[in-house]
């Protein structure tokens, strides 16, 4: 005789069906939530008794923390459905309906703006390297060198309006051209070697009136009626800067340069220092504790538990899951030489 034909029919296979039977009565109706809260209170007791660092240690976290963050490997898929869920919120209609002030407050605005004017420091260091860029520099040049070019032909208009001024200038003109080719090209580099020398004194006028400006008032009163001109405009209307096809690319680009992020060793040594800190803040304390102060309460977790439980428990109801489930995380009990003896 097998096993399985010893069992069936016995008490013990009796009790397992009662059992299981007594199990999903209390997975129904208004007896789910009853349940639930009843076995939340007993673990709420049991975890205000312990304390985090009594449970696990500062190392194990961070392993698992690195493990998750570093070196898991992310399917495919997952960016795919990403970049999709981003095209999706990119192109959502609550954007049309939704202005920038109702984002960014003007309260909120005004703040972040005079936090970034305090900082000087990194103020000072942007402005430094913007204005020694050569790209900046460049600039410069070309803005000499076209209003010299300019002053030069306007210069020539206003004199073409003086009487005989003409004839005068198709002398010259003609002087000119029966010049060696050698003289103009002189003339122009005697203009570059002059916007050249001249290029840097610009450069550190532009660097003082950059500071000078972001010491004023009038820099923030410019920012603030710029923010009043546009803060009434529609998301969309700043969405629509960026495509689909930007937005996809964008991601692409981000999660390339995650990839690569994660990899680093930066990467690794930071998640271990913010673990570490959080380790220590909360080492002593009890595991409620910690709850309350991510700001996890009982009735969030009665509340988040209802909303999925009951779906779930009716899903394996209808397709005749859920007594299989139950049976086979008891049935080993039942079956077990303990269980016999006793009902021996």
């Amino acid at each position: 005789m097998t096993d399985t034909d010893h069992f069936a029919g016995s008490k013990a296979e009796a009790l397992l069906d009662a059992h299981v039977a007594w199990v999903i009565a209390r997975l129904q109706g208004d007896a789910l939530q009853a349940e639930l809260e009843r076995r939340l209170d007993w673990l709420l007791a049991d975890v205000a008794r312990l304390r985090l660092g009594e449970v696990i240690s500062v190392e194990s976290v961070q392993r698992t923390a690195v493990d998750y963050a570093a070196d898991m490997k992310v399917g495919g898929a997952i960016p795919a459905l990403v970049g999709d869920i981003a095209v999706a919120i990119h192109e959502h209609p609550v954007h049309e309906q939704t202005t920038l002030v109702e984002l960014l407050p003007d309260r909120e605005f005004e703040e972040l703006l005079d936090k970034l004017l305090e900082m000087q420091r990194l103020r000072d260091e942007v402005i430094h390297q913007s204005v020694s860029n050569p790209v900046f520099s460049d600039l410069v040049a070309q803005l000499l060198y076209s209003g010299l070019r300019g002053y030069v032909a306007e210069s020539k208009l206003r004199a073409a309006r003086v009487p005989g001024a003409r004839t005068a200038m198709r002398i010259g003109r003609a002087v000119a051209d029966r010049a060696p080719p050698r003289i103009g090209e002189a003339l122009e580099r005697g203009i570059r070697r002059y916007v050249e020398r001249n290029t840097e004194a610009g450069m550190r006028a532009s660097e003082a009136w950059l500071h000078d400006a972001f010491e004023s008032d009038e820099l923030r009163r410019a920012v603030l009626d710029f923010w009043d001109d546009h803060k009434h405009r529609s998301v969309a209307s700043v969405r629509d800067l960026a495509g689909q096809l930007d937005v996809q690319e964008l991601f692409v680009i981000g999660y390339e340069y995650w990839q690569r992020l994660r990899r680093t060793p930066i990467y690794r040594r930071l998640i271990e220092s913010g673990v570490e800190v959080f380790f220590e803040t909360y080492r002593d304390a009890t595991l409620t504790e910690l709850l309350d102060d991510i700001g996890v309460t009982r009735d969030m977790m009665v509340r988040d538990g209802m909303r999925f439980l009951p779906q779930v428990v009716d899903a394996l109801r209808e397709r005749g899951m859920l007594a299989p489930a139950i049976r086979r995380q008891l049935e080993d009990f039942y079956r077990s030489d303990a269980v016999a003896e006793i009902l021996r």
